[in-house]
């Protein structure tokens, strides 16, 4: 089969002819592309790569407005509409997101193509939909049923999006506005109802620096009919390389820190009375790790001056097919794929790497941050629980110009800090200089404590100082099981304490760290002993900044905030 597309002025001619000598050939009609809303499928647009699975179509059928599945397309009497049922592995909206394919009209005995219809339809902000599925509804052209001998496709669809919300692409945009990775292709759908037809992939999570496993997540591809609207009933059942067994009904089921190398057997069987589909079997294999003597040559970092956002982080990427982008943890509009990033200001910046050739992708991690007049030599907290006080404890190694340095605090979160006292400073100081303060307020009502240190020059500049917290355990906190010592961590092992007067009469415990990236790593034990060494390594495989623990005991749980530096 060739397809062969002709330009006019307001249309696209598009010709498909069937066998050897092209001589059955059908012609029809598509609405025209515009200059400024090109058809990002073509080869001069097409620049998707990385994690495709980030966003699956599994199935499309004709709807009213409300979604509702219309059986008798020549019965309708209101607007007819086309929904979109979809699923996604990612935690955080998509933006301006756009679906483009072509609805074919074709005969049911001969697949003879009758009449196409190009569809372009930006759908705006679409939420993330990794834990069941979601339904879009979108206008379409207005088709000529005639209720025959035909069925309608979906055809070569196409969804694109973007990470950040500061740009508007919905009336005009150009081929390079969607950005690397972020774009899906899905298989040929046809808009029916009949029996159930479904495929999946496997994503592989980014390897965060230079760790030797990563997570899996498993993603249906395509679910092709049952109705829609009615749920279905997944099964997966999967065996791995050491005989052990697990299933879940989960729709994108996903294993933590599973190792390179290890090979895993999967069946999807979905149901939906009285429906059953034929399981579909795989099996896949963990790649290694791509570690970053494999991608990076070398990399530089110039910190930016005080007051001025002029930090630059330079990446010289080693020979190979790589595709790359830069996010910021600070600010979510942040987004570049240049080698060398410019003017930047303080924060955490994320490089994202692809291999175009095996499809594995890593994250690293750098910070930059201006320096201070002062130099400060450390910055730590400490609970006196005798006297229910916080003693904060800071020294200067040198003091140029220094004022005064003002204690900031926020209870439980980054969010409310308030100034909570004053220290004067040295002003010229080439010596050690050792300060402290005593914060004496109740903390009964909260978590967690974190303290800033904001260094105030003669001249009124001011700049931060790193952020550390204190954790309270009991009595502070009376509904407290569990602390984690020390807290924030640097380099020590980080261990979990029980507290005494606890509510843990033993039995399992499952844990699961979430990093300041949105990943998640999950283990669990019988004793606190190997949940501590479990929490101390998963905490040395990541970057620095705010963990959240959630732990899980009988019918209890609780949640610690874990800073690390």
């Amino acid at each position: 089969m060739g397809i062969f597309i002709f330009f006019s002025e307001n249309t696209f001619i598009r010709a498909v002819c069937i066998s050897a000598l092209a001589s059955l050939c059908f012609v029809f009609t598509i609405s025209a592309q515009t200059a400024d809303k090109p058809d990002l499928r073509v080869e001069d647009c097409i620049n998707c790569k990385g994690n495709a699975q980030n966003f699956s179509i599994l199935n499309a059928f004709f709807s009213d407005p409300s979604g509702t599945p219309i059986q008798d397309l020549c019965g309708a009497t209101g607007p007819i509409l086309i929904s979109i049922l979809y699923t996604s592995n990612q935690n955080k909206d998509a933006h301006n997101f756009r679906i483009i394919a072509d609805i074919l009209k074709k005969r049911r005995d001969t697949d003879e193509i009758l009449e196409g219809y190009y569809l372009n339809e930006f759908s705006g902000t679409v939420p993330p939909c990794n834990t069941g599925t979601c339904i879009i509804t979108i206008p379409i052209p207005a088709l000529d049923f005639d209720c025959q001998n035909e069925y309608y496709e979906l055809s070569n669809p196409m969804s694109f999006w973007t990470q950040a919300s500061n740009k508007d692409l919905e009336d005009s945009y150009e081929c390079r506005d969607y950005p690397t990775a972020q774009c899906s292709h899905s298989e040929n759908i046809p808009i029916e109802i009949g029996d159930l037809t479904y495929n999946f992939d496997v994503n592989f999570e980014c390897f965060q620096e230079n760790t030797d496993h990563t997570n899996i997540s498993f993603v249906i591809t395509s679910l092709f009919g049952g109705n829609p609207v009615q749920p279905y009933e997944i099964l997966w059942e999967f065996v791995f390389s050491d005989g052990t067994t697990e299933t879940s009904p989960l729709i994108n089921p996903t294993f933590s820190e599973i190792e390179s190398g290890q090979a895993i057997e999967a069946t999807l069987t979905i149901k939906q009375s009285p429906i059953v589909g034929d399981p579909e079997i795989k099996t896949i294999t963990v790649p290694l790790a791509l570690n970053e003597e494999d991608v990076i040559e070398s990399y530089t970092v110039v910190n930016p001056e005080e007051d001025n956002n002029n930090g630059i982080i330079e990446v010289d990427f080693k020979p190979g097919n790589y595709t790359f982008f830069w996010t910021s943890v600070d600010d979510p509009d942040f987004y570049s794929e240049d080698a060398k990033i410019e003017n930047l200001p303080d924060g955490t910046y994320v490089l994202t790497t692809y291999d175009d050739v095996t499809g594995l992708c890593r994250t690293d991690v750098f910070e930059i941050f201006s320096i201070l007049p002062v130099e400060l030599m450390y910055f730590n907290g400490e609970l006196n629980s005798t006297q229910n006080t916080i003693e904060l404890n800071w020294a200067t190694a040198k003091e140029w110009e220094s004022s005064h340095f003002e204690v900031m605090r926020s209870y439980d979160n980054l969010d409310n800090w308030q100034k909570i006292g004053e220290i004067e400073a040295a002003g010229f100081s080439d010596k050690i200089v050792e300060y402290q303060y005593i914060d004496k307020d109740n903390h009964n009502f909260y978590s967690i404590a974190y303290y800033q240190l904001k260094q105030v020059d003669i001249d009124k500049t001011f700049d931060f100082s790193k952020v550390i917290s204190v954790q309270f355990p009991e009595p502070f906190k009376k509904s407290s099981t569990w602390t984690v010592y020390p807290n924030p961590i640097d380099r020590k092992s980080a261990n979990l304490i029980l507290n005494e007067g606890n509510d843990y009469r033993g039995g399992t415990i499952t844990a699961k760290l979430v990093n300041p990236l949105g990943g998640s790593t999950v283990f669990s034990g019988n004793n606190i002993s190997s949940l501590s060494d479990q929490l101390q390594q998963a905490l040395s495989q990541s970057s620095k900044g705010v963990y959240v623990l959630h732990l899980v005991w009988e019918n209890k749980d609780q949640q610690i905030k874990i800073l690390k530096h």
